[in-house]
């Protein structure tokens, strides 16, 4: 055997035999390589050993009967691929993949950030904000922790003004501004009722 050289080489030969027990029989033959000299010119003789051992000491054995299962349970699921529409998101920002083998998978986290002063974020349009020096840094962290939200899934946020209550503290504001004007018209007659009479 030479280095660099192509095809195939046969690195041993023999018969594998085999007893009623699965045992490797002694009449099998297992024949090592034993190569003289090495490609770098070393003459030192260099002997391998069949990849099945030899007899006496053997590393292969055969059953003496037909293969079969020996658990009928697993400890997995078969295989599956992720569906697009089976998403949930949890509570702590944590977004779950089902598979269509019926497993579920965190898939990724969602991060929630809170801000020393809420009021001084910057608005962008579309109701996007982001920090300012009035707001503060951002402190990114897990949700429902640290003072932060907590996220509900499939929901989106709409307006959370009560129409009706805040309708009636409109009508309650009027009735206080029309009071006041109608004050502030009686002290202006009775202002000019007193300068007539000092003249």
């Amino acid at each position: 055997m030479v280095a660099g050289t192509t095809g195939d080489t046969v690195v041993g030969t023999g018969t594998l035999i085999f007893n009623g027990s699965g045992q490797l029989d002694p009449t099998s033959t297992i024949n090592p390589i034993s190569i003289p000299t090495l490609a770098d010119g070393a003459n030192v003789p260099l002997a391998l050993a069949g990849p099945f051992g030899t007899v006496a000491n053997p590393t292969i054995t055969q059953t003496a009967m037909a293969s079969s299962t020996s658990a009928a349970t697993t400890d997995g699921l078969a295989s599956g691929t992720l569906a697009n529409s089976n998403f949930t998101v949890q509570p702590d920002g944590t977004i779950e993949g089902t598979f269509t083998s019926g497993a579920t998978l965190a898939l990724g986290q969602v991060a929630v950030a809170s801000f020393a002063n809420y009021q001084g974020l910057a608005s962008l349009g579309n109701n996007d904000y982001h920090a300012s020096a009035a707001s503060g840094s951002a402190v990114i962290g897990q949700a429902g922790t640290g003072g932060r939200g907590t996220i509900v899934g499939g929901n989106v946020e709409q307006s959370n003004v009560d129409i009706a209550t805040e309708f009636a503290k409109l009508i309650v504001a009027q009735q206080a501004y029309s009071a006041n004007a109608k004050s502030i018209t009686t002290f202006n007659t009775l202002s000019q009722a007193t300068l007539a009479m000092i003249q």
